[in-house]
């Protein structure tokens, strides 16, 4: 698949494939193995026939951009992106998971820029994480999981943990995250890891907790699809469902064969969807 890399600023800014421009949201955190230019989904996006920009968080993989890691940022850094590739009518935007999140942040703070909204495995913000997220998936009673979870996601929010710590804790979300395990790609924790820092940022944890959409949901205009997988642990399907209730002009499509990306374990299923909605 062709991809475009431009360096403005700093910024890491990209476009795969050809057709009609849609921009794609990365991962606020930064918290996966490849940039969102070479995931999947861009990819699945690519294969209907569309352009897809997107862009590196600043701080994070080939942007060298200094980070102020929080939700304006990625705003800005989205209207950025589709200035150098000089869009300046309403787009497509798709968000998975926190890019979700952010994809939301900008129908809402920015809604002259979106067309339409596709939020898969998504969120309001923080309190939805809290009613319903991970660990919530696990039993204190019953799962290690539950108390491994705590401790990490303790360490990372207070922002006492190293990458030994980061990794751990992404490599215990990610098996729980699928219902195929064929599809678990895990971080290789080294020796010294426990010396070395946690991935700048990986401060979003923090900045995450002060974001919270619930109460303005209803100023989306764009339409929306809102796309979750049955099994999904970190963003399970009450999420969507509370978005599809704020959002006027929303549908929910539920995946009952997987769990954070239905992309990746129905992407056949998830195409099919996403070209009645978007082509």
């Amino acid at each position: 698949m062709d991809c475009q890399k431009t360096i403005h600023d700093g910024l890491a800014v990209y476009r795969i494939g050809a057709g009609e421009p849609l921009l794609l949201f990365p991962y606020p955190h930064a918290s996966t193995l490849r940039p969102m230019a070479e995931d999947r989904l861009a990819a699945l996006l690519a294969g209907l026939g569309r352009q897809v920009i997107t862009f590196d968080p600043p701080g994070a993989y080939r942007s060298t951009r200094p980070m102020r890691c929080d939700m304006a940022e990625m705003l800005d850094c989205a209207a950025e992106a589709l200035a150098i590739n000089r869009v300046s009518e309403p787009i497509d935007v798709i968000g998975h998971s926190m890019g979700g999140l952010c994809a939301l942040g900008l129908a809402i703070g920015r809604p002259a820029l979106v067309r339409r909204l596709v939020l898969i495995g998504s969120l309001s913000g923080w309190p939805a994480v809290l009613r319903w997220g991970t660990p919530h998936n696990w039993s204190p009673w019953r799962d290690r999981e539950w108390w491994q979870c705590i401790a990490l996601g303790a360490r990372q929010m207070l922002g006492l943990g190293n990458l030994a710590v980061h990794k751990r804790l992404d490599n215990l979300v990610d098996v729980a995250s699928f219902v195929d395990q064929r599809h678990v790609e895990l971080w290789t924790i080294e020796p010294g890891d426990h010396k070395r820092p946690a991935p700048p940022r990986s401060a979003w944890m923090r900045t995450v907790r002060q974001v919270d959409y619930r109460a303005r949901l209803g100023e989306v205009q764009a339409p929306t699809l809102l796309l979750v997988g049955r099994r999904d642990p970190q963003t399970p399907p009450a999420c969507s469902q509370e978005l599809a209730a704020g959002i006027p002009n929303a549908t929910l499509r539920i995946f009952e064969s997987s769990g954070h990306s239905p992309f990746i374990e129905e992407p056949a299923n998830v195409q099919k969807h996403l070209y009645e909605f978007l082509v």
